[in-house]
């Protein structure tokens, strides 16, 4: 049996884990344990088991200012401290005393950039889990997350210059094999993805398209209002700027809305919206539900497709924009900037959606479709015999 490494190193929520966890359930499957270092510790409660032999806190950079508009993924890296020299060798230091710690035969991380180059200073074999998103290709320069927006060519190909540099200066520091920038780093460690190219911005040739893996599960059933039209299922916390129009839209409609949000409302709902607070069964939600509204969250949108159940989605973040831009451009929903989240938009576009005809209808029935023999269970044996293959076990 061998020890292995996840880590998780950037971003916030249950979503890293999603990946993380049946990960370290297919290989606990091959008789190797898991070890996890995480960004928040007590996240990992919230799994229906305990993938993890131990949870560690991960070594984060908390000095993170964001650069505008981004070009390439190498800014949201020198966003995350590989922009500095000094601070970044440290963050590493850091993953070597884990590493030293654990005793891992290998690591495998989500969304943990910082990690990986402590594996290669280390001379542990390494490998990247995630989204098209956290775990693009090792390309230079490497890919423009915001592809749709307009970008001289000399500002993509010095996006990622900074961070270059700074790779280069912490393997000199360390006295380790030298590497000539991100995309070098990103080499080291193979990339096995849980999704679907439907949330791809581009198309890829370097890695298996898995599919959604499954991690985090709840056993609570929907339970829809009684109120004619079609349903609305809404996963989207009530303290968002776009909650309120949302709502109002809904009241005007009088469509059953089954709203979930660990928060509660801080306005009056509308008979025909219930509001779910505790984790609710996204499946089932969704198999009965017309229009699903969300952030465009990775394993939500992964959900609905499955489902076939067409997207009204209002992103919050870089990466929910990539997947709102992914899943719009090929009909499987509609995405509102925040600029245009006002009851009258929002209703508009709830209108477009649930009607039969509506374009996105018939892309996401054919979605859907596409994806009908998908199967969790070996999607995630798969992913984990790649994994194990990659880390040399």
């Amino acid at each position: 049996m061998s020890r292995l490494l996840a880590c998780w190193e950037l971003g916030h929520g249950h979503g890293h884990l999603a990946i993380l966890a049946p990960a370290a359930r297919s290989v606990a499957a091959l008789g190797h344990e898991s070890w996890l270092a995480a960004h928040d510790v007590a996240a990992p409660a919230a799994l229906p088991d305990a993938p993890f032999a131990r949870v560690l806190p991960a070594p984060v950079w908390l000095r993170s200012r964001a650069t505008a508009p981004t070009h390439g993924f190498g800014q949201i890296l020198a966003d995350a401290g590989f922009a500095d020299d000094d601070g970044l060798a440290e963050l590493v230091r850091a993953w070597l005393a884990l590493i030293d710690l654990v005793a891992p035969a290998g690591l495998y991380g989500e969304h943990a950039p910082a990690s990986l180059l402590a594996a290669h200073i280390a001379g542990l074999p390494a490998a990247r889990l995630g989204t098209p998103f956290t775990c693009p290709p090792a390309t230079r320069p490497l890919p423009d997350p915001m592809p749709w927006l307009p970008a001289a060519r000399p500002e993509r190909s010095a996006a990622d210059a900074v961070a270059d540099r700074v790779v280069r200066s912490v393997c000199r520091r360390f006295g380790a094999p030298l590497l000539d920038g991100l995309a070098a780093l990103l080499a080291t460690a193979p990339p096995l993805l849980a999704s679907w190219p439907e949330l791809g911005n581009q198309p890829r040739t370097d890695a298996n398209w898995h599919g959604p893996l499954t991690g985090l599960a709840a056993s609570t059933l929907p339970d829809w209002p009684s109120a004619p039209g079609p349903r609305i299922f809404v996963y989207l916390g009530f303290e968002r700027p776009a909650a309120r129009p949302l709502a109002e839209a809904l009241a005007r409609r009088g469509w059953p809305c089954l709203w979930v949000s660990e928060a509660a409302p801080g306005f009056p709902l509308a008979p025909n919206i219930r509001h779910e607070a505790e984790p609710l069964a996204i499946r089932p939600a969704l198999a009965a539900a017309t229009v699903f509204v969300g952030r465009a969250g990775h394993g939500s949108s992964l959900d609905a497709l499955a489902a076939g159940c067409p997207q009204l989605m209002l992103f919050d973040t870089l990466e929910s924009e990539a997947n709102a831009h992914a899943l719009a451009s090929r009909s499987l929903g509609r995405s509102l900037a925040p600029g245009q989240r006002n009851a009258v938009q929002i209703g508009a576009a709830l209108d477009a959606l649930a009607s039969a005809d509506a374009p996105e209808r018939h892309a996401c029935a054919a979605a859907a479709a596409r994806h009908a023999g998908y199967d969790a269970a070996a999607a995630a044996a798969a992913f984990g015999q790649e994994l194990a293959t990659a880390l040399r076990l």
